[in-house]
């Protein structure tokens, strides 16, 4: 489990780092409940994060931290990505909303509903204080909120896991129905420019972070 900790190292700043980008939007809104200490023990005790966008708010200094490195390609996107991901679950409804106007209303809903859980669990599990908000902490800092935290992880894993079943099959629907094989053949073959981006902490977005795209790729069948 990643216990949440991609939040963590966004306010990550050890003695001696500069602020870290995500403290402007800090304090006016939601407090910490947890000391700076507290804070940094949790992330310098090692992040497992995987998701690429989350990785591009961590603060630099937090880098080191991660298991999966400070510096990930969006093609690491597909080995990586992995069911349990808080962040995949609120991607779903991105990409429910990319496809909204062939897709039945009842998905789109379902996608939502499983985004704003993904959320809830999201900042129940950070350093914030959102109990004002109705969001008793999960002290992911603790054993026992670790446990508690895998546990609500495998919960919405497994309800997330029909919408993106469905996504997918609604995607299949659509590329069949709107275009030829050899369309679809093609696209795959060639994939967007941001395919060949970096994420790094504090770094650009994807299309201002694009790589010397290979003169041949090849993707991995879904």
């Amino acid at each position: 489990s990643c216990y949440g900790l991609h939040e963590w190292a966004m306010l990550y700043h050890p003695e001696g780092a500069p602020e870290p980008p995500s403290a402007r939007y800090q304090g006016s809104a939601l407090q910490l409940r947890v000391d700076r200490e507290t804070l940094n023990a949790a992330v310098e005790g090692g992040v497992s994060c995987t998701h690429v966008d989350a990785l591009r708010f961590f603060a630099p200094a937090a880098a080191r931290h991660n298991r999966h490195g400070g510096r990930l390609e969006r093609i690491d996107q597909l080995r990586l990505e992995q069911p349990g991901c808080v962040h995949a679950h609120m991607d779903l409804l991105k990409a429910a909303l990319r496809l909204s106007p062939w897709l039945p209303a009842e998905l789109l809903a379902d996608a939502l509903e499983v985004a704003i859980a993904a959320r809830s669990l999201d900042v129940a599990a950070s350093p914030y204080d959102a109990s004002a908000y109705g969001l008793p902490p999960i002290r992911v800092e603790l054993p026992s909120g670790r446990d508690e935290y895998r546990a609500a992880q495998v919960e919405l894993m497994h309800r997330a896991a029909p919408v993106r079943a469905a996504l997918r099959a609604a995607f299949d629907a659509y590329l069949q129905a709107a275009f030829c094989p050899a369309d679809v053949a093609a696209a795959e073959a060639a994939p967007g420019e941001d395919r060949f981006a970096v994420a790094t902490p504090a770094g650009p977005p994807w299309r201002k972070a694009l790589l010397q795209r290979p003169e041949r790729t090849s993707l991995p069948k879904r």
